[in-house]
This record gives C-alpha cells, sequence and structure tokens, in this order.
C-alpha cells in the first residue's frame, strides 16, 4: 500500500538481465526411503509440469504465441516432448494455463498490495508502484498479461479472467461522468505504457533509473486528470484563462 510504499523510492532500480531464468538440469533427487513411489512420482510430475509453464511464459513474453514450438519450450525447460503432451493437450492448452495463472498471481498482488481508500492520483501512483514491484520478480507474467488481455487466442476461462482482471485495474481510476467509455481502456493503456518503458530498457539497458518511471507516472497522470475532469470544470478553467 502507499503507507508501505511511500517512504521508499518510487521503484528500487530493476533489473531486467536479458539472461534466461536458471533452469534446473534435472529433476529433483528426492528421498526415495522415505517416500513412497507414487507420491515421488507425483512430486516429479508437478516438478515438470511448473518447469514447463515458467518456460513457456519467458518464450512466449519474448517472441509471441505464434513464434513459439512446442520443442523450443520442451528444450527449455529440459522435458522431452512426451513429457509436455502429458500435461498438455497442445500450445493453446498451454498458453492459457500459463496466462490463467499470470493473470492470477497478479491479481492476487493487487489485492495484497494496493488500496482503494486513496485520493484517485495516490491510488494511480500507488498501482504504479505495484507494477514496478511486481516485474521485478515476474516480468513475464506482466508481459504475457499485457500481450494478450484482448487476444482472440484466450479460451473461455481465460477471457472471463481477462475481463475480470481489466475491470479490477479500472476500479483503480474509477472514471468521472464523462469519460465512462474509457474504463476499459485504463488497463491497456496503462500496462502498456509501463511494458513499453521495460522493454526498451531491456534492449539498450540492464536496469531503469527510478526517476525515469517517476516521470512517466507523472506524464501519464496529467493525460488522465485532464480526460477526468467534469464538462463544467473544463469550461471553468477556460474561462479563467480567458480573463
Amino acid at each position: 500500500m502507499v503507507t508501505r510504499m511511500e517512504n521508499n523510492p518510487l521503484i528500487e532500480t530493476l533489473d531486467i538481465s536479458t539472461d534466461p531464468e536458471l533452469t534446473p538440469d534435472q529433476d529433483p533427487i528426492y528421498e526415495t526411503e522415505k517416500e513412497p513411489p507414487e507420491e515421488r512420482l507425483h512430486k516429479k510430475q508437478d516438478e515438470s509440469k511448473e518447469r514447463i509453464i515458467r518456460s513457456a511464459l519467458k518464450l512466449f513474453a519474448e517472441r509471441g504465441f505464434f513464434e513459439t514450438r512446442i520443442p523450443e519450450i520442451s528444450a527449455h525447460a529440459k522435458v522431452g516432448v512426451g513429457t509436455m503432451y502429458r500435461h498438455f493437450r497442445n500450445k493453446d492448452h498451454l498458453f492459457n494455463e500459463a496466462f490463467r495463472i499470470s493473470v492470477q498471481e497478479f491479481s492476487e498482488f493487487l489485492d495484497r498490495s494496493i488500496s482503494k481508500n486513496l485520493s484517485p492520483k495516490e491510488q494511480f501512483f500507488d498501482f504504479w508502484k505495484g507494477l514496478g514491484l511486481f516485474s521485478q520478480g515476474k516480468f513475464d507474467q506482466l508481459i504475457m498479461i499485457e500481450r494478450n488481455l484482448s487476444s482472440y487466442i484466450l479460451d473461455e476461462e481465460s477471457a472471463k479472467d481477462a475481463v475480470a482482471l481489466k475491470q479490477k485495474i479500472s476500479e483503480y481510476f474509477a472514471p468521472a461522468q464523462n469519460d465512462k467509455n474509457l474504463r476499459l481502456l485504463y488497463p491497456s493503456l496503462i500496462l502498456g505504457s509501463f511494458t513499453g518503458i521495460l522493454r526498451y530498457h531491456r534492449i539498450h539497458e540492464n536496469n531503469i533509473d527510478p526517476s525515469l518511471l517517476e516521470q512517466s507516472a507523472e506524464m501519464l497522470w496529467e493525460g488522465f486528470s485532464k480526460v477526468r475532469q467534469s464538462p463544467i470544470t473544463k469550461k471553468k478553467e477556460k474561462q479563467i484563462k480567458k480573463v
């Protein structure tokens, strides 16, 4: 919440190294004498599935859905293609499960970290800080969400989760009477702006100066605040300028 974050810089310098996420070279060694065979098997299956999803998230975020191939995900996750198909019917199934996991983690983060009992401006900056904190450990998830919130690749369940997340984000910037039609644009505008900054610096540098994020937030808020003004307020401002 703001009370938890306001004594610190907007965001600590973000490490956005392009090095691939460390992936175990082999399945963990379980204590065979203490665990029954069935339990060991389930653990290995769960671990391999988690590794596949983690690899899929990274590759989908970097390349997109169509440029990512099942054998590439398999190689990155260090599992056989057959193992992948035991967990997922096809690439669409894997993509949607990875998307839902990303949305769930992000939604839970918002519930834990972002306050709604603030002024509109405070809510915006609190949310922007939250994006920075979430992206430090889950950059791939954030890119996955931003890229695919309105994607036709989403299945019915994923599409419902996407709509719910967009509504939740929009609630942080409840529009004035004159901008209700913009409610569903807020998530794309904010997430797109933030991930665009991260992408740029991921290509050109290894970190982002927090002051740059501060300035970006100020620029965005200035634009949002103009939209949020009622027609009466805007008319009064014009009259004052003329005088």
